[in-house]
């Protein structure tokens, strides 16, 4: 029996029902992925704090009042009703491995299927928006009905269009309300060393939102083996040949490591969140170091 808190990759890519994985991954993380920055009305008392002129005397605490003989209102933590943009990668290169092993795009609609029913079980409104795919684009929306329709769309997902990350990323900062939370989900392969993409991300911080991008890829591209003297194509313009085996090349593993160094200082710079993933990768261990870890979270 595999145990729950390893959920290996290769075994939920044998599954077709997505929700299943969500719902599966959101019981093994506990309750909820964040709550509000803001205090309000909601359910969960936050804290007491003194009580000052035109608040409302609803909130105050008679029973404080008794014991100190000062007025204190009592303040609520509520459900944040956010809503969080998975912004998944359907472009050519997200196909690889070709021969066996989940692909990188697989890997992302787990993960996005485990981000979603997170931030649904915190209350938020789910959205998605696909880069390379045609009309892939649902705008954050409460009730069952949009639910399943993300994750019909996520479990039907097939690679696209050769496609920048840019546009679909501004399109989300037309389309969705600011202050929300968008994650990216992608092996941020692109042709102006991602320039345009961490242009868009810096964007939707400046309105206000949080954004964490996710790189996703094989070990084999990562140069951990697996690997043999081949003519590889660049998928995103097929017509290219490189000769070689990562796993042996130490020029292509300091290219691999300058491109994605530069790219995740620039987002850093923006205020985005850089995490990275092996399609090998266990998704409980993998989600709880992200989101568990002090200061972390979509």
């Amino acid at each position: 029996m595999v145990r729950d808190d390893l959920l290996p990759p290769e075994l939920l890519d044998g599954l077709k029902d997505l929700e299943w994985v969500g719902d599966l991954v959101a019981r093994g993380l506990g309750s909820g992925i964040h709550r509000s920055p803001f205090a309000g009305r909601g359910e969960d008392f936050e804290r007491h704090r003194p009580y000052q002129q035109g608040d409302d005397l609803r909130h105050l605490d008679w029973r404080l009042l008794a014991r100190t003989d000062r007025l204190h209102v009592r303040r609520y933590r509520e459900t944040s009703n956010l809503r969080t943009t998975l912004v998944v990668d359907a472009t050519p290169s997200m196909a690889f491995p070709h021969d066996g092993g989940v692909t990188k795009l697989r890997f992302a609609t787990l993960l996005a299927a485990a981000f979603g029913r997170l931030a649904r079980d915190a209350g938020d409104l789910p959205g998605l928006a696909l880069a390379g795919v045609t009309e892939g684009f649902l705008h954050p929306r409460p009730g069952r009905e949009a639910w399943h329709a993300l994750l019909h769309t996520l479990t039907h997902l097939a690679p696209g269009d050769p496609a920048s990350l840019a546009p679909t990323l501004h399109r989300v900062g037309e389309e969705v309300r600011a202050g929300g939370r968008v994650v990216i989900l992608s092996d941020f392969l692109e042709v102006d060393d991602g320039a345009s993409v961490a242009s868009e991300a810096a964007h939707l911080r400046a309105r206000g939102d949080a954004v964490t991008a996710i790189r996703i890829l094989s070990p084999e591209e990562l140069g951990e083996g697996g690997g043999s003297d081949a003519l590889y194509h660049d998928p995103e313009d097929p017509g290219v040949e490189i000769p070689g085996d990562p796993s042996r090349d130490p020029a292509y593993l300091e290219r691999l490591s300058a491109y994605y160094g530069a790219l995740s200082q620039r987002l850093g710079r923006a205020g985005v969140q850089w995490w990275e993933a092996r399609t090998t990768d266990p998704l409980l261990p993998l989600l709880r170091s992200w989101l568990r870890a002090p200061g972390r979270g979509p």
